[in-house]
């Protein structure tokens, strides 16, 4: 399979580009309707995002394992790996709703949300757990689509997800064609749809571009020798993000106890880091799937090579990017319409990131390659110590 970097990366910097732009438009039409609606949604989109990252890691280890097998000419293991992964995900997905359902109230204030958001997080978070249902599944047909060279697939799905959530937030938000405005539960409702409507379009590139055939008898069956394969790469993978997602939330509860203000400024400026990590985040992936596939065929000089080569593209283009968004910082908080008191709090992150992002693009090009040639223990291990032993200690120090 001819694999290049441009070939990968601009469809899946358009896939990611198309699904934060969505975080941030969503951001800007709650902004409009409330900025205490802004910290409502923040903090039931952290619940999500823990969920999403704890089964995440089956989708991870697929992606590493199919495209090593697609290295190696194995297409009979790359068949068998895809239909344990769905299998898996979809239970995963199950558990999580419920889990949410059940006890998506005590998670909250367990986050330290304040009183005044918490009833509007529930009612948003409540709706939106569903979405887990689709989501497992979602997660491992995208990264299978992009490791068979089909990331164009992936992001013209996306454009249509989005476009349907988009038009859902503007009908429930605005009251479009006098229907009436249903704040964050409309918003979450049309998250979902636009997410259910993205599982069948993914399950049909799946099968009529890559040529993967989907048979139910399959998808009752997960062989424990392929779900070891997949778990090898995937569980320590998941216990990184898990480390990153746990800390970001205990981050989260400190920002929080700070009161709304603080609060609102954390989800907004999260939205905007997002996109200014796009270019380094989307680089990453493309050199994750092009080094799983050297992998496999045993090019491990090529697979170094070109990890560096990604590695300085990233860093270089993630330091533009971040120079950009400081220089139009005060047309940025403009455009989100902040009061002076949000205003004053925002405003020292900007010149943060120009250290922060840069490190950060370094960090996820090698923990990826690392995961892609079979090691995800080092970055495990590495993130256990910098983020839990150094970043939070010193977090609580100089924030409470």
């Amino acid at each position: 399979m001819n694999l290049s970097m441009r070939k990968l990366v601009v469809p899946i910097f358009l896939d990611m580009f198309l699904h934060f732009i969505t975080l941030i438009i969503n951001t800007y039409m709650v902004t409009k309707v409330s900025v205490h609606l802004v910290g409502a949604m923040g903090a039931g989109n952290q619940v999500m995002d823990l969920f999403m990252t704890i089964f995440n890691f089956l989708s991870i280890g697929c992606s590493v394992v199919v495209a090593q097998a697609l290295g190696a000419k194995k297409n009979d293991l790359a068949s068998n790996v895809i239909h344990a992964s769905i299998t898996s995900n979809t239970l995963f997905g199950i558990f999580s709703a419920i889990i949410i359902y059940v006890f998506g109230y005590n998670i909250l204030n367990l986050l330290n949300v304040p009183k005044e958001l918490i009833n509007d997080s529930f009612s948003y978070l409540h709706i939106l757990g569903f979405a887990l249902l689709f989501d497992g599944i979602g997660m491992v047909l995208a990264a299978v689509l992009r490791v068979y060279n089909l990331a164009t697939a992936v992001m013209l799905t996306s454009v249509l997800m989005n476009v349907i959530t988009i038009l859902g937030n503007a009908i429930s938000l605005f009251g479009w064609f006098d229907l009436p405005n249903l704040g964050l539960q409309g918003v979450a409702i049309s998250t979902l749809v636009g997410r259910l409507v993205g599982i069948f379009v993914l399950a049909y590139m799946l099968s009529q571009k890559a040529k993967v055939k989907i048979y139910f008898k399959k998808l009752l069956v997960v062989p424990f020798e392929i779900l070891k394969k997949i778990l090898s790469i995937g569980l320590p993978s998941a216990g990184e993000n898990l480390l990153w997602m746990a800390q970001y939330m205990v981050a989260f509860g400190f920002v929080a106890s700070m009161g709304e203000a603080s609060l609102s400024v954390q989800t907004i400026y999260f939205q905007i880091t997002l996109l200014i990590l796009l270019c380094g985040a989307s680089i990453s992936v493309a050199n994750e799937v092009i080094v799983g596939h050297l992998v496999g065929a045993s090019e491990f000089n090529e697979a170094y090579t070109r990890t560096f080569r990604a590695l300085r593209l990233g860093v270089f283009i993630t330091l533009v990017v971040v120079l950009i968004a400081y220089a139009l910082k005060y047309q940025i908080m403009d455009a989100l319409n902040l009061n002076e008191n949000l205003r004053a709090i925002m405003l020292p992150l900007f010149t943060l990131s120009i250290f922060l992002e840069a490190g950060r693009t370094f960090n996820i090009v090698i923990v990826n390659a690392l995961r892609a040639s079979g090691d995800a223990k080092f970055p495990l291990a590495t993130g256990l110590i910098f983020m839990w032993g150094l970043s939070l200690p010193l977090g609580y120090f100089l924030g409470i």
